[in-house]
């Protein structure tokens, strides 16, 4: 079979990818190939078990691909011959094609945990069938220990805790949940708040055996406790899903990623990588990062989707700046570029500054939550390096402006100086907004160090 643009993998990144391409090259056909018919949508994936009525209203559908007039194959790339531009599928379909892009995602990792293969232990995987026997699992679970304390970890245990009775354990080896994201005092945050659903949280613990007969019964941590537990979910992250690019002879990056140009070309100009199994590097320090984000992906897709015949658009991906968000409970919280721990780590001079007020104005106002940010910059030009705040919805979309900030490289006089939009019902108020009073905060410390 002879096809112009060939797309391995079905996610975000794949499926953007395809419509982009599409979009751009009108005279030329599209063909995306996944390896899962009823692939999920990956970030609401928690909230499959209780929030959602069905786990169906997770689907990740074909309409928009079938509506562009992409072709949609379900089967298994085996084999890629980068000389004679050939895929081998594992029906034994053989695909021709001029350009390749490869989007095949990430695999969870699995722990060397002793029983880790029991009955009843879950990873967590991108199918309709596979979250569907989750859900099951966990609406008649009495004791459900979760290894990672992540944001799949958190979140899966703030989903389980909200609507069951069953006792929840999370297990996590570093001092704090949520370390790699936020600072202590937002971790310390998600971890009250996880602690007053009546989730037991155990940092600076590892799982030393998942225990009991063909079914576990129980995990034993390194310090000698053993939780009862009837379901195991394993959260750890994940690993870039490099095998057919790796049997193809692409050049992999020392982190086990495939290895990209700006514009997402491997060292074959007609194959290119995107999403997950291409490599990401730090927005500040290019150093290869394992930050996986569906909004990177998806923004590496419009890249390659678009150049894939050519530079048209001469835009570059400059590297990831790790925005986060989530919601725990009743408190959300995000992240974007650099927090205090890793300009440390780096060696980064920093100042920050931080407030907090009401995100409605007056603080009185039915709703009203208060909102806490936290800004990070340069100590020595005043360049936005991060941010990091807690509260309400409306964080999820606050962290966005900083987000943008820090990718425009503003400074803090920038955002000291800031024009905003204010309403009552809708943001705090103009005098107290804790974006700005943070950026006005931070100021003063450098001018005490100028």
């Amino acid at each position: 079979m002879n096809n112009h643009i060939v797309i391995v993998g079905g996610g975000p990144a794949g499926i953007i990818a395809a419509l982009t391409a599409k979009s751009v090259y009108l005279e030329k056909s599209v063909l995306l190939i996944k390896e899962i018919g009823d692939g999920v949508i990956p970030c609401a994936i928690p909230y499959m078990i209780h929030t959602l009525n069905d786990p169906k209203e997770n689907a990740l559908g074909n309409l928009p691909l079938d509506k562009a007039g992409v072709e949609i194959l379900v089967d298994t790339a085996v084999g890629l011959d980068t000389r004679e531009k050939l895929l081998s599928l594992k029906s034994g379909q053989i695909i021709a094609f001029e350009k390749l892009i490869l989007a095949t995602g990430s695999m969870p990792v699995e722990p060397s945990i002793p029983g880790i293969h029991k009955q009843g232990v879950f990873r967590i995987e991108k199918s309709l069938s596979a979250t569907t026997m989750i859900r099951e699992k966990a609406k008649t679970a009495k004791h459900i220990v979760i290894i990672g304390g992540g944001f799949i970890g958190a979140e899966f245990a703030d989903e389980i805790a909200r609507g069951s009775q069953s006792t929840v354990h999370i297990i996590e080896i570093m001092p704090k949940l949520l370390t790699a994201a936020f600072d202590d005092e937002f971790c310390d945050a998600a971890e009250k708040e996880l602690t007053g659903l009546g989730v037991l949280v155990h940092t600076r613990r590892k799982v030393v055996s998942i225990n009991g007969g063909d079914r576990v019964e129980s995990v034993r941590l390194d310090n000698g406790d053993e939780l009862s537990a009837d379901m195991v979910i394993v959260g750890i992250g994940g690993r870039p899903n490099v095998d057919l690019a790796r049997r193809a002879g692409l050049l992999l990056t020392e982190g086990g990623s495939i290895w990209v140009d700006a514009y997402m070309r491997t060292k074959n100009k007609d194959i290119f990588a995107i999403g997950d199994c291409a490599v990401k590097r730090d927005f500040f320090t290019r150093q290869e990062v394992p930050v996986w984000l569906a909004s990177t992906a998806t923004a590496e897709a419009r890249i390659a989707g678009t150049n894939l015949y050519g530079l048209r658009a001469l835009r570059q991906i400059q590297g990831t700046i790790s925005a986060f968000s989530t919601r725990l409970g009743n408190l959300s919280l995000a992240s974007a570029g650099m927090i205090g721990r890793t300009c440390i780590h780096e060696e980064f001079s920093f100042v920050t500054g931080q407030a907090t007020a009401p995100d409605r104005h007056p603080g009185f106002l039915p709703g009203a939550t208060p909102l806490t940010v936290k800004l990070i910059f340069a100590k020595r030009d005043g360049v936005l390096l991060g941010g990091q705040m807690s509260g309400g919805p409306s964080v999820g979309e606050l962290i966005n402006a900083v987000a943008v900030g820090i990718q425009m490289r503003l400074n803090v006089r920038e955002l000291d100086m800031m024009q905003i939009a204010t309403h009552p019902l809708l943001t705090p108020a103009p005098t107290v907004h804790p974006l700005i009073n943070a950026a006005h905060q931070a100021l003063a410390e450098l001018r005490k160090s100028s």
